[in-house]
């Protein structure tokens, strides 16, 4: 089915080509020249067309990652903000939760550590251990304490929710320091 279409596509480029070169030569006269200046602007201006189209897209996918990693951004600090205005209206076991991933976050935008859903709190606190030591030791105090509150059955109070804050803003503070050096 294909052949009768490459031969067209073959006999017309070979006849492009014919006319090009005897244009070029001046055979054709300036019937041929006037094709040939005709050509050449087209085809500038598909280069220039396709230039034009990958500078726009790697623009816009520029805008779109820096747009992306404000709301990132944005997201660990207004995670840890809510779990302080849950504790404040009494919503402790849930505050310890949205904390929790307000540090997780915090790793995450600072390119520290790549968020998986697939992955469980020790995992993501022993694959922060392999890139970052200290890091990943501070994490692991906050992994440790917030298993045991969300899934040890420990009471949420707000002395244990308090004890969680302080190791959880030691864990932004640090991610903060070591994505900034």
């Amino acid at each position: 089915l294909l052949a009768p279409v490459v031969d067209i596509v073959d006999y017309l480029l070979a006849r492009l080509i014919q006319t090009f070169v005897d244009t070029a030569s001046g055979r054709e006269g300036w019937y041929g020249l006037g094709v040939l200046v005709v050509a050449v602007v087209l085809v500038v201006a598909a280069g220039l067309y396709l230039v034009r189209t990958v500078r726009l897209s790697v623009l816009r996918e520029g805008r779109v990652g820096a747009a992306t990693l404000a709301e990132r951004r944005e997201r660990s600090e207004r995670l840890w903000r809510s779990a302080h205005e849950l504790a404040d209206a009494g919503r402790f076991s849930e505050a310890v939760r949205v904390l929790y991933l307000s540090a997780l976050y915090a790793l995450d935008e600072r390119a520290l550590l790549h968020v998986e859903g697939s992955l469980t709190n020790r995992e993501h606190a022993r694959r922060l251990s392999g890139l970052h030591p200290a890091l990943g030791e501070t994490f692991l105090h906050v992994v440790e304490h917030y298993d045991r509150l969300r899934y040890g059955r420990f009471p949420v109070t707000p002395t244990t929710f308090a004890e969680l804050s302080g190791l959880v803003a030691r864990t932004r503070t640090a991610a903060l320091q070591s994505a900034t050096t």
